[in-house]
């Protein structure tokens, strides 16, 4: 059986990175398109030396460099990780936000949707309320939803090209150093500083980076329909009991300032979760696992 060739972006990124490790491992070859920046990024250039025959990069310092470098490609399918992500912004991230959540994909899209058989965009609940319609919460999301816009474009164009959405609320993983709420947790733990929670009744809906990769995985092997799907757990997660849950057994408590902001509740979503896939509903025990072993 003959390799297929996947092209990827947002290598640099958690989510990107994970994958990449494990794609790895199996019978692909793996294209990755580096900004110039990432030529020294040590995990990859691991990796590369690792895997010399699977896996090459296509770094590029502007888009010229892109249309070269992508043109020519034979490739089979596409994941976008890349994205950028800030909860509230300034007048100056505005550039910034549209250059990687909607120029960049647009001009990965318009190279290769005419090869590619699938195609995979990630997205955020964020997006949404409870419905299946957008609306944009803050200008992360408001440039996810104008990209998903512009994909329905392609998908109409491209009839021979599956594309499929996948959203999800958050994720966690070993070695997570985002600036999300558990690795902050986790982090604030070590250097004895107090978490800051917006309120003792916020809740999140987590799933582990390892239901990510199974998700796409799924969606590479098998004749899923194109379209929108939700990544979520089962059961939502109330901070304030996972912290209570953690102290009863830590000699150092974890230290913790709940103010008294007003939180909603998360939505259920009208967005259908993606066929054959399953969350890991051990998601406390290895937050857990990874707390412990973080702080050894």
């Amino acid at each position: 059986m003959s390799k297929k060739t996947l092209l990827i972006t947002g290598t640099s990124g958690f989510i990107g990175y994970n994958f990449l490790k494990y794609i790895l491992t199996k019978n692909y070859y793996i294209i990755d398109i580096l900004r110039e920046k990432n030529k020294k990024n040590y995990k990859l250039k691991k990796l590369k030396k690792k895997y010399p025959k699977n896996y090459k990069s296509i770094f590029f310092s502007n888009n010229h460099q892109l249309e070269r470098k992508i043109k020519k490609l034979k490739i089979n399918y596409f994941i976008n990780f890349a994205t950028l992500y800030k909860n509230n912004h300034v007048y100056n991230d505005i550039f910034n936000f549209i250059k990687s959540n909607i120029l960049f994909p647009t001009l990965i899209y318009d190279l290769i949707s005419q090869k590619a058989t699938k195609v995979i965009n990630f997205g955020s609940m964020m997006q949404h309320k409870s419905s299946e319609k957008f609306e944009s919460k803050n200008l992360y999301s408001a440039t996810k939803n104008a990209f998903e816009m512009i994909s329905n474009f392609y998908s109409y164009k491209e009839k021979n090209t599956k594309f499929y959405n996948l959203k999800l609320y958050e994720s966690f993983g070993k070695n997570d150093n985002r600036k999300k709420l558990i690795p902050t947790i986790i982090s604030n733990y070590k250097t004895k500083k107090t978490t800051i929670i917006s309120s003792k009744n916020l809740e999140l809906n987590i799933i582990h980076v390892n239901d990510i990769i199974n998700a796409l995985i799924i969606l590479l092997n098998n004749n899923i329909k194109p379209g929108s799907y939700c990544l979520k757990n089962n059961k939502n997660i109330k901070i304030s009991k996972l912290i209570e849950n953690f102290n009863k057994n830590l000699k150092r408590k974890i230290k913790v300032k709940y103010l008294k902001k007003s939180v909603k509740k998360i939505p259920k979503s009208k967005i259908k979760k993606l066929p054959k896939w399953k969350p890991d509903n051990q998601i406390i025990k290895k937050i857990k696992l990874n707390f412990i072993n973080e702080n050894n």
